[in-house]
């Protein structure tokens, strides 16, 4: 799946917001986050880290019908993350949905 630039950084958006993942004004995760997101790489899996921890990433593959998602290493696992991972892809699933509504 190849998202729009749009997507992406509205993906991103919730990634800084849900699972505080950086977006300093200098620094250029975000735009290398979109790139990545809108390139023809398939699948993809972007490291953002945040406070999932390293292993903090956002992936499309042909898991969860091919729909963004956010996951961590299960070794980091605290219900504090649990819970942040479950609210953003929540909300990636949302957009997604409204996204294919507003396409009909």
């Amino acid at each position: 799946m190849n998202l729009t630039r749009k997507q992406a950084d509205s993906i991103y958006t919730i990634l800084v917001e849900e699972c505080g993942a950086n977006d300093y004004a200098d620094n250029r995760q975000r735009e290398s986050f979109v790139r990545y997101m809108i390139s023809d790489d398939y699948p993809k899996e972007f490291r953002f880290q945040g406070d999932l921890g390293f292993g903090g990433k956002c992936r499309v593959n042909s898991n969860r019908q091919g729909i963004p998602y956010v996951d961590f290493y299960p070794e980091d696992y605290t219900v504090r993350r649990g819970n942040m991972a479950d609210r953003a892809n929540a909300r990636i699933a949302e957009l997604f949905t409204k996204t294919e509504s507003a396409d009909v």
